[in-house]
């Protein structure tokens, strides 16, 4: 939840950042001092970082819990942030960083969705009921 966290506030404040001053895009020093690319890259480590943390938590939490909500709703929002920043419309304005921001916060939910069902015992596990079917 908190690289999830991170992601959305990165997307939030980077396009914020880009409102209030839009002629930081056209510094010539900040591409010279290589600025943009090491955001790039941030953004590329948040979006796996997403990905290998949806993976670890989702799998075994469907595995307890057996409800299918949590990781739909993680691979939806992974799948929009991953649709945006892997693709060239990352760079088409202002509206893709609302949505990669979109994605970050369905994570987020996701995730807090997933930890609250393993915490309320609405496990079949824990209640000793190992069949979907039951």
């Amino acid at each position: 939840m908190i690289i999830a966290l991170a992601c959305g506030l990165h997307c939030a404040i980077l396009s914020g950042l880009f409102l209030l001053y839009p002629t930081l895009w056209l510094k010539r020093r900040y591409w010279e001092i290589g600025l943009w690319q090491k955001l790039i890259w941030l953004e590329w480590a948040l979006l796996i970082t997403a990905w290998l943390l949806l993976l670890i938590a989702m799998l075994p939490g469907y595995l307890h819990h057996r409800h299918w909500g949590p990781g739909l709703l993680a691979v939806i929002a992974a799948g929009l942030m991953t649709g945006i920043i892997a693709t060239p419309l990352h760079f088409a304005g202002y509206w893709t960083s609302a949505v990669a921001l979109l994605g970050g916060i369905g994570l987020l939910f996701a995730h807090a969705w997933n930890l609250r069902l393993l915490r309320t015992g609405r496990c079949r596990l824990r209640q000793g009921k190992t069949s979907p079917g039951i």
